[in-house]
């Protein structure tokens, strides 16, 4: 059974890793975000040391990859450490994956996929617009730099653009494709700067929406801000 979420190793994004996921014209930023893709549905396939069977069919079925696009996903991530093939065909294993230490972010799970098996954002993504592979980096990007006690991620575009390479003028592109396809909320906060200031922050869907500022004391600051 899919779980609700899994962990996914996110000290490659602290340490800047996303940027090396960059597009390119000449066609290797498709496999780029085929990367970031079949790095999410190992993720979800994991077993509790790390291990995933995922055959080309079963990932082709759920993100509606070609066996090309997968083939140059999987060199991707082997070659930049993230996965390590195992001998067995068809088995990979998640890179420094160990729950008991600090070092990973919860990446939603079951709440993607459709009745059928399937991602519905994943299958209606072409691979050929850079936006797309601005809105993969960026959604990991968050899953690494959620605040789990507010379940809210605060990140200025400057941050966006040190931590996954993204320029500010693409940021709105990436956020509003996330957006729209139902996996974020973008929401507008107090800010410590002053009464009257407001920040960006988002939310990331199918993940504790339990909870949210009336739940985890937000509220009661604001009002407190009021009086």
């Amino acid at each position: 059974m899919m779980r609700t979420w899994v962990p996914l190793p996110t000290v490659w994004i602290e340490q800047q890793g996303l940027k090396q996921f960059a597009w390119s014209d000449g066609g290797g930023g498709s496999d780029q975000a085929s990367a970031l893709i079949c790095l999410m549905l190992i993720a979800h396939h994991t077993d509790g040391f790390g291990l995933a069977r995922l055959t080309y069919g079963k990932i082709g079925d759920i993100a509606g990859l070609s066996r090309s696009k997968i083939s140059g996903g999987l060199e991707v991530l082997a070659e930049r450490g993230l996965i390590i093939k195992e001998q067995e065909r068809s088995v990979v294993r998640l890179s420094n994956l160990n729950t008991a230490v600090g070092g990973w972010g919860m990446l939603p799970a079951k709440g993607l996929y459709s009745t059928t098996g399937r991602i519905p954002f994943f299958r209606r993504l072409h691979l050929r617009h850079r936006a797309e592979l601005d809105a993969l980096k960026l959604y990991l990007l968050f899953v690494a730099r959620r605040d789990i006690t507010r379940n809210v991620v605060d990140l200025s575009y400057d941050k966006i653009r040190e931590y996954a390479g993204i320029s500010r003028k693409k940021i709105p592109d990436a956020l509003s494709l996330l957006s729209v396809n139902g996996l974020i909320r973008h929401e507008r906060q107090p800010s410590d700067i002053n009464d009257y200031a407001t920040m960006n922050s988002y939310r990331l869907s199918y993940l504790d929406s339990y909870r949210h500022p009336g739940t985890t004391g937000r509220a009661q600051l604001v009002a407190a801000k009021e009086l």
